[in-house]
């Protein structure tokens, strides 16, 4: 991974519309460029705004689009039960994939979490893409019912 300091990717157009000081005083038509921390962190902020958002249902199966933004509701599956996890992390994936393209290959993984057991733990996996490389990166999340969905970065030895 190159320097924490360079550049490596444009901002994305959302975070390019909130920022109060988009240009550079030294290259006013220069665009905002994020290093990779800055990079990490905003794919963090994506993954937690996907994870929060519940997706409507539809009569038939469809590829996901901007109307289909977000997971199904997940509330009434089972921690215990393998199949209700593996339904969830294959739904995450989907969503990952669609929604956010600076995520290359995203993986996720469910289990309970060993501090508290009737909470699970979810670990998206993927490579983080840029224009000059991609970088593994893993983000860990904990799932309980009715809490937001809180992402933390996670170092990748």
């Amino acid at each position: 991974m190159p320097s924490a300091l360079s550049p490596v990717a444009r901002s994305p157009l959302f975070e390019r519309l909130e920022d109060e000081a988009p240009f550079s005083a030294d290259e006013p038509s220069a665009r905002r460029m994020l290093t990779p921390g800055e990079l990490r962190d905003s794919v963090r902020a994506e993954l937690m705004r996907l994870l929060n958002t519940r997706r409507g249902t539809t009569p038939a199966r469809r590829p996901l689009d901007v109307l289909l933004y977000g997971l199904p509701d997940w509330s009434a599956s089972h921690a215990a039960r393998a199949g209700d996890r593996a339904t969830l992390e294959r739904d995450i994936v989907e969503a990952v994939t669609a929604f956010e393209p600076r995520l290359a290959q995203p993986r996720a993984h469910i289990e309970p979490d060993p501090d508290v057991p009737w909470r699970l733990r979810l670990r998206i996996t993927g490579l983080l893409v840029a224009a000059d490389g991609r970088w593994p990166v893993s983000y860990v999340a904990q799932l309980a019912d009715g809490q937001p969905v809180g992402v933390v970065n996670e170092r990748i030895a």
